[in-house]
């Protein structure tokens, strides 16, 4: 480490407050002690340019006018140090500023000079004066010139008292850095100063202790009122303070002009970037500091964008110098090669003498292009080095933007070595160079992870680049050659496009999501690999959709590979073989399906037919005993896809078409209106025949309220739990890759199927947040579930030991009546199908907005094997433990505790079994009830009445009692003449009407909410 170290609070200002900040030269004074600062390197001009005015940049607008035919010419490169500079020709060239308060009139002041004479022989030669002529002292307030012996002659208040530098002469074609200085505060003989490179070449008496307040323009070029007097030289640059500098700002300023023009100091020439062999740091220097004397300047930023201010620990004799490599004006940033950051096209080195503790830095960034820079999530930086390439920064501090551009951050307690480089820098990309990862979030590697989504990921040739933490980033690129492995398990999320020329892999369980909208942002050439295990059995169907494409946007079977390369088919019912290397499959059982509920509608494919994104197709398997692992590689599916539906009634066979899992309630939601859920065929575990007539299985029914098992066998390998008590879940939330499934058209005409990226999530099968129907169990790990809706799964178990699973779940945003999309019917009708009843539809799932103990629930029973069958409770969530759950048997008036015990009912009758519902309390008053579903309402909130819709004259009705969610009868309308109910007078709320005919029977419980 080197020795001198600097503590620094650090800030980044977006608008700087040149008033109050020290924006002088080399740092020193502002707009209300720096009257004048010409300098050439202001200039827009070009070579040769006539100089009609010279632009003050004090802040003060004391602007130098050229008269015509009188105005020097600007050069773009002068000899002093390549700075431009304005060449007077010693002729008649002249320059004059108006008169202005800060100019003269004070006790003290200061004046600086770069310049290059060339026509000095003795004769006067003006640097600069304020007078009206030699010849008057009236309004005679200071002069500066070349005269006998080309000493330098100062005049303060009228020529009474000038003085020269004798002995000290001054020659042509030499470079100067001139300093005259007045202060009417010290003793006569100590007033007047001229000070060449620093060094202190004269003092001189002065009787005057003021400048006194000249009307008098100040004129640059010649003395006025002495025309022989023109003075031929280059000048870069006049610097003028209404005060006399102390010590310390004297060295501040003489460091800046020394380093801006390449002219040695004989005295404190402490800033040594300037010098070529420490890289030529020469523009915009600033410095603080003491002097030997005591004298301090401790806030600078001068010419450039930097300011450092407030030095904690600041003693006699120390310093603290920055200089900018390269005068810009337009800040942009560019890639670093070496370290992958987005570099400011500016760096500033470090010189110093002594400690000065800590001390404040800002930065004025108004001027640069931040359209590379997210600040809402990543950071402008401050990045020291002892290197120059930054290679292995020092100290890198962030630094935050404010959205307002009105605020900075602070840091404290960062360092600065001496002889430091620094820079402003960003982070766009994280980049993988073959070997390492740089500036990714992961610590140790630099790899990414979640909190890089700001970021873009880069991959380039080398060894293959693997992720072993779930990820998200910006967009990716991958070089050719190339390869990016995301482990298993682990989530790639990307919020807008890749760029793929390599390849990618996604090993198992391995996903990945892109968030944008619209369609596929995705270019290049390379591959991504995704893998997913489907069934063995050669008799069973796996339902797929492909998550990649091959050719002109879709898939081709004929590329589907193992672990062992592409996998061949052979057309043969009994063609697969597990044995080969790879396997072989059977091209036979390739088929689509859109159209109606019928087996014509099956389509045979060959493995050469182009299958679109989001269309599902069959396959079975290779005859092995255990899962077998598919590969699919191709380009990612990715963005908006669309697939039309036939309505109404219409089924069609689609999947996931993505490498991420796929929401299947928003997919729902999404297209709510065209579909109202999804199924997932499940083949029992013991196919062995190809037959149709010999199939087994049923569908898993999944809509936005829950999931439901399709028919269960005895192995176990189908969702649900069997009677061996081996469990496999319900379609869950989310749907996996690769999988396919059946959807049905709810719509009144032709329709639109629409996938979006907003549908994507991350779920993994071997924790049961998406379920593979495969025919296999996955394994044992739970998933925690964020959903807090109550929920039922009522099972029963016909003679035959198949199990049929119902479900009823609560949802405020559904209704008393028929919901799409929570209230769903069964894709199709097994024997022995289980079934509750609303608006004469049959639902495999039905959906109320909430738990009422005096609901009465119809369920129906299709009984095509008669025998013992098994009712019970196979599943609940959320479900209150105090709330009593039993199955009424209507006719027999038996209630059967479900959260108990097993109901075993002997239903030796085929055919329509209504008897049944579930009931929360038991109603023994009421003896025995008949289920009737022939009535039903509707409720008009504008006229607050109740229409009863009965199939028989109103006349038969004998009771019509209103019932709140206590049980309490609110309201009894005896022998009802009218269909219609003034319910007006009732409290808003959830209300039971139970209608009672006048035989005694109990036609409906009906709940409806009055608003």
């Amino acid at each position: 480490m080197k020795s001198n170290q600097y503590l620094l609070t650090l800030s980044v200002l977006l608008l700087f407050n040149i008033i109050y900040s020290q924006t002088g030269p080399g740092g020193v004074g502002n707009n209300t002690s720096n009257g004048l600062w010409l300098t050439a390197d202001n200039l827009p001009l070009t070579n040769n340019d006539f100089v009609d005015t010279w632009f003050d940049a004090s802040g003060n607008n004391n602007h130098a006018f050229a008269i015509t035919d009188e105005q020097p010419i600007y050069l773009a490169t002068s000899s002093l140090n390549n700075m431009p500079c304005i060449r007077m020709d010693g002729y008649n060239d002249q320059l004059e500023i108006n008169d202005a308060n800060i100019l003269d009139g004070t006790i003290g002041m200061t004046l600086f000079t770069i310049l290059r004479p060339n026509n000095l022989n003795g004769n006067p030669r003006g640097i600069l004066g304020k007078r009206i002529t030699h010849t008057t002292d009236v309004d005679y307030a200071y002069t500066w010139f070349f005269h006998n012996n080309n000493y330098i002659n100062v005049d303060i208040n009228t020529n009474n008292n000038r003085f020269n530098t004798q002995p000290t002469g001054f020659s042509n074609a030499t470079n100067y850095l001139l300093e005259m200085s007045f202060d009417g505060s010290l003793l006569n003989h100590q007033r007047s100063k001229v000070y060449s490179a620093g060094k202190l070449i004269t003092e001189n008496y002065e009787y005057s202790n003021t400048i006194i307040n000249s009307a008098s323009n100040l004129t640059i070029g010649v003395l006025p009122g002495n025309n022989s007097s023109y003075f031929g030289a280059d000048i870069a640059e006049l610097i003028h303070y209404n005060y006399t500098l102390n010590n310390a700002e004297q060295i501040i300023v003489n460091n800046y002009l020394s380093a801006k023009y390449n002219i040695n100091l004989d005295s404190d020439d402490i800033y040594q970037q300037d010098n070529p062999v420490n890289g030529d740091f020469d523009h915009n220097v600033a410095g603080i500091g003491q002097a030997s004397d005591g004298s301090q300047h401790t806030d600078s930023q001068g010419s450039g964008i930097v300011r450092i201010s407030h030095p904690s620990s600041l003693s006699n004799n120390e310093f603290l110098f920055w200089g900018e490599e390269t005068k810009i004006k337009n800040y942009n940033f560019s890639s670093n090669s070496s370290n992958y950051s987005e570099q400011l096209n500016s760096r500033w080195q470090i010189s110093s003498l002594g400690n000065l503790g800590s001390v404040t830095v800002a930065f004025d960034i108004s001027s640069m292009n931040l359209s590379g820079i997210n600040t809402s999530c990543s950071y402008l930086q401050l990045v020291i080095d002892n290197d120059y390439n930054f290679t292995s920064p020092e100290s890198v501090y962030n630094l935050n933007i404010n959205a307002s551009e009105t605020k900075a951050q602070t840091i404290t307690a960062a360092i600065f070595n001496s002889n430091d480089y620094f820079t402003l820098r960003y982070i766009d990309k994280i980049v993988w160079d073959g070997f390492n990862f740089f500036n990714g979030s992961v610590s140790g590697t630099n790899a990414p992870n979640t909190y890089d989504s700001c970021l873009k990921l880069v991959i380039k040739a080398g060894t293959p680049a693997t992720l072993t933490e779930n990820a998200h980033v910006r967009e990716i690129e991958i070089e050719s050659g190339a390869t990016l492995n995301v482990a298993e398990g682990i989530l790639l999320e990307v919020e807008n496009g890749i760029k793929n020329n390599g390849s990618i892999n996604l090993f198992t369980e391995a996903q990945l999501i892109q968030n944008h909208i619209g369609s596929n942002f995705n270019t290049g050439t390379g591959t991504t690999t995704v893998k997913q295990q489907g069934t063995g059995n050669s008799f069973s169907y796996n339902y797929w959709s492909s998550p990649v494409n091959t050719s002109n946007d879709t898939w081709q079977i004929v590329n589907l590979e193992d672990t062992n390369g592409v996998i061949p088919f052979i057309y043969g019912a009994y063609a697969a073989d597990h044995t080969t290397s790879p396997i072989t499959l059977s091209s036979r059982w390739l088929y689509t399906f859109n159209g109606p509920d019928d087996y014509n509608t099956w389509k045979q494919i060959g493995i050469n037919t182009n299958i679109a994104p989001g269309i599902g197709y069959t396959m079975k398997g290779s005859g092995s005993g255990t899962n077998q692992e598919y590969i699919f590689r191709g380009k990612l599916n990715n963005g908006d896809y669309t697939t039309p539906i036939i309505a109404p009634g219409n089924q069609i066979l689609i999947g996931n078409p993505y490498p991420s899992a796929l929401d299947a309630d928003k997919f729902i939601a999404e297209n709510i209106g065209v579909i109202d859920a999804i199924y997932f065929w499940e083949s029992f575990a013991g196919n062995n025949s190809h037959y149709l007539a010999n199939y087994e299985g049923g569908y898993a029914t999944r809509n936005i309220m829950m999931g439901t098992h399709a028919t269960i066998d005895t192995s176990g390998l189908t969702s649900g739990e069997n009677t061996a008590g081996i469990t496999k879940p319900e379609p869950t939330q989310f749907i996996s890759v690769g999988q396919g499934f059946f959807v049905e058209s709810t719509a009144h005409t032709d329709a639109t199927l629409n996938f979006n990226n907003g549908q994507r999530a991350f779920a993994k099968n071997s924790n049961n947040s998406t379920i593979f129907y495969k025919n296999s169990n996955t394994k044992n790990q739970q998933v925690t579930s964020e959903d807090t809706r109550p929920k039922l799964w009522f099972s029963v178990i016909d003679p035959k030991g198949y199990k049929k699973t119902i479900g009823l779940g609560y949802d405020t945003n559904t209704t008393l009546q028929y919901d799409r999309a929570y209230d769903t019917e069964p894709l199709n009708y097994l024997k022995d199908f289980l079934y509750w009843t609303l608006e004469s539809k049959k639902l495999v799932i039905q959906a109320l907005p909430e738990i009422n103990i005096n609901d009465i629930l119809p369920l129906v029973m299709e009984v095509s094997s008669p025998g013992l069958f098994e009712f019970s409770i196979s599943k609940m969530e959320n479900i209150p433990d105090n709330l009593n759950i039993y199955l009424l048997d209507n006719q027999q008036n038996v209630y059967y505790s479900l959260r108990d015990s097993v109901a075993q009912l002997l239903l030796n009758t085929k055919g329509t079994q209504n008897q049944f519902s579930i009931v929360f309390q038991k109603q023994n008053t009421l003896g025995a009830i008949e289920f009737n579903n022939n009535a039903f309402i509707s409720y008009n909130a504008n006229l607050k009445t109740l229409k009863l819709y009965y199939n028989k004259p109103i006349s038969n009705i004998k009771n019509l009692s209103f019932y709140n969610t206590l049980g309490q009868e609110v309201k009894r309308i005896k022998a009802p003449s009218s269909n219609f109910i003034n319910i007006s007078q009732l409290n808003d709320g959830v209300y039971i009407l139970k209608v009672e005919t006048k035989s005694g029977t109990l036609l409906r419980s009906i709940k409806f909410v009055k608003y």
